[in-house]
């Protein structure tokens, strides 16, 4: 186990691609190690990503992609900004509210955080909020999505670590809203001390009538992904498939605002990430193997249980673990790395895989929003043209908000349990 996790960090050191290291670690371990052939380094390629559950993955990676290109951001924020746009600081709560919509469709922090920069960031600055608060309020509504179901990173851990794909969705919708609820009030005390601009009636009946009509059949879509799921209609993968055969219908066929160019563009963009994400999970299966041949869980699970045998002190130490591995590590590589570690070893602290994998989901969101590695803090630092330390003085409120949340889920398990027990545990 040593000599692997040495290769490993050696590898990173040479700022290798996790995916990348995982692979020939994984592979220089295999090599070595007298008594198995080197046909298990495929083997375990293609056993990781033979899962029906991952199917699901490349559908939400297009469905994210998609909903830029139909205008589905544009008529949310539109729809948002109708309802709470008199409220002091209106145009933040507008886009909490539109990234918690977006959350329930595509998955993707990162792609939400994108989608929602290149509009919101613009209006904000010209309404006259900080362009540093206003990307810093963009990356952390985006970061909605990977909670609110449907959501890819839980997708991932509940492949890996053969746990219900559908009461993780159910598990994640309280803590997404509750973060949607963090951040509201986090922006309107913001903007109360700052003097950010909120309209000064409340939008007319008409208006908002004509917003909600707009936005209406955009806001069919979680309804239809949750209510389909939770009614045992489909499956979370068929989830997938139905999402992005409405989201094409409606953008080309209702709205027109997808054409066969676009189309294609989105095809090939999503397909570079769908690479990306499905390569790591196949290295990581490997790097799994030989971590389940070294006993590494076992190993960590006695190391822990050594410390104390408290389920909260347990989960206090992992919180710690995966916050600081978010600070340096892209959220994927975390997910994947450490899912096949920790999950054996949760029944012997009589922790629930299903909370666990809702509160490693909440741990490796807040990565995505912190320095140095975090891609939903960059893409939307690029899209406001803001340096990472001016956003970093702007983000900390909503950090600190997060990781109260973080600790709120973990030690009220409730809250994320009560859904799967009422909904699809018998």
């Amino acid at each position: 186990m040593g000599w692997l996790l040495g290769t490993f960090v050696v590898l990173l050191l040479g700022r290798m691609p996790i995916a990348f290291a995982m692979l020939v670690s994984g592979t220089l371990f295999v090599a070595t190690a007298p008594g198995i052939g080197f046909i298990v380094v495929p083997q375990q390629l293609q056993a990781g990503l033979d899962s029906f559950p991952l199917l699901a993955v490349p559908f939400f990676i297009l469905v994210g992609s998609l909903m830029g290109e139909a205008g589905v951001t544009e008529r949310l924020v539109r729809l948002s900004r109708a309802l709470v746009g008199h409220i002091t600081g209106g145009l933040a709560h507008a886009v909490v509210i539109a990234g918690m919509i977006m959350a329930g469709v595509s998955g993707s922090g990162t792609a939400d955080a994108a989608a929602l920069g290149g509009v919101m960031i613009p209006a904000m600055k010209r309404d006259g909020y900080d362009v540093e608060f206003a990307v810093a309020l963009t990356a952390a509504a985006g970061a909605i999505g990977p909670i609110v179901p449907p959501s890819i990173l839980m997708i991932i851990y509940g492949a890996m670590g053969n746990v219900s794909v559908g009461q993780l969705f159910l598990g994640g919708a309280v803590p997404g809203v509750l973060m949607g609820v963090y951040l509201m009030a986090v922006s309107y005390g913001i903007a109360k001390r700052m003097g950010y601009g909120s309209r000064t009636t409340r939008a007319a009946w008409a208006e908002q009538w004509r917003a909600i009509r707009q936005g209406m059949l955009d806001l069919l879509l979680p309804v239809i992904i949750i209510g389909g799921i939770v009614g045992g209609i489909f499956t979370p993968t068929e989830a997938g498939a139905v999402a992005l055969v409405y989201v094409l219908l409606i953008g080309a066929l209702v709205y027109r605002t997808l054409t066969p160019g676009s189309i294609v563009r989105v095809l090939r963009e999503s397909l570079v990430v769908l690479g990306s994400v499905m390569f790591t999970v196949a290295a990581a299966a490997l790097v799994g193997y030989v971590l389940a041949l070294v006993q590494a869980a076992e190993r960590i699970g006695g190391f822990f249980g050594a410390i104390s045998s408290s389920p909260w002190v347990f989960l206090l130490l992992i919180n710690l673990v995966l916050l600081l591995l978010g600070c340096v590590m892209e959220v994927t590589a975390i997910l994947v790395l450490m899912t096949p570690i920790l999950v054996p070893i949760l029944p012997r602290f009589g922790v629930d895989p299903v909370h666990f994998g809702v509160v490693m989901a909440l741990n490796l969101t807040i990565g995505l929003l912190t320095p140095p590695v975090g891609l939903a803090m960059y893409v939307s630092c690029a899209i406001g043209r803001v340096s990472v330390a001016r956003y970093a003085r702007a983000a900390w409120p909503f950090l600190a908000a997060l990781v109260l949340l973080l600790f709120m889920i973990t030690y009220l398990p409730d809250l994320v349990l009560m859904l799967p027990r009422l909904l699809m545990r018998g």
